[in-house]
């Protein structure tokens, strides 16, 4: 994805990119480590409704005709933890829409003093005007600056720290864990690698899809062409 500005966001207050890593994923466990591996482990289990037999390449075509065919239960064998950070309030409240198969443990400013808060900036890429683009950085990292003084305030007055945290504009980073299986993550990608989607969730989706590549690309390589009609 482009992000011709990514620079001038550098030096901003608290300015914080985006970055999401594998925390762990799903793995066969005693005797069955010899017979499959984690990418196979869809093809493997599906084998069982015709108590066929194959080898791991067997399984990964049968992974690929699977999907091909809609049968998407087996992917629930495959589950991944993402640690995810730099990322707005504003995308928590769009990825919550998704419900089934998915988790998440988000940093809490219930609990921890929204004063500490970093910022996610906005990319701008649509606007090829520079000097435009700096004055609406300078515009955010002011409503930034504001919010943290403001929410100090408010806790000098007697508030508490959930009261006087709604004072933050919804550009700060909420970062979490975030559990799903392969299932579930493709139904994510289907809506989120497209054109259409908000930029934030798009970008974030983008990175998750390229960590998954490297590790399961069966289940999740359709999505290629995709991405490429869509950048």
């Amino acid at each position: 994805m482009k992000d011709r500005w990514k620079h001038l966001r550098k030096d901003l207050f608290r300015s914080v990119e985006p970055r999401v890593e594998l925390v762990l994923m799903s793995e066969p466990q005693g005797r069955f480590k010899k017979l499959l591996t984690t990418e196979t482990a869809p093809g493997y289990t599906a084998r069982a409704s015709h108590e066929s037999k194959g080898t791991t390449k067997d399984d990964i075509r049968l992974n690929k005709f699977l999907i091909k065919r809609g049968h998407h239960t087996p992917l629930e064998a495959v589950a991944f933890t993402f640690h995810v950070d730099g990322i707005t309030k504003s995308l928590q409240n769009q990825w919550v829409r998704h419900r089934i198969g998915v988790g998440w443990t988000y940093r809490s400013t219930r609990t921890i003093s929204a004063d500490q808060n970093e910022f996610v900036y906005c990319t701008y890429d649509y606007i090829p005007d520079e000097l435009k683009v700096i004055t609406l950085l300078r515009e955010d990292e002011e409503s930034a600056k504001e919010a943290i003084a403001r929410f100090k305030r408010k806790r000098e007055l007697g508030a508490t720290k959930q009261d006087s945290r709604k004072i933050m504009p919804v550009f700060w980073n909420t970062p979490c864990h975030f559990y799903c299986n392969a299932r579930s993550l493709r139904y994510l990608f289907a809506l989120r690698l497209k054109k259409d989607a908000e930029w934030e969730i798009r970008r974030m989706s983008r990175i998750m899809w390229e960590i998954v590549m490297k590790e399961t690309p069966s289940l999740f390589e359709d999505f290629t062409d995709l991405i490429r009609r869509e950048d």
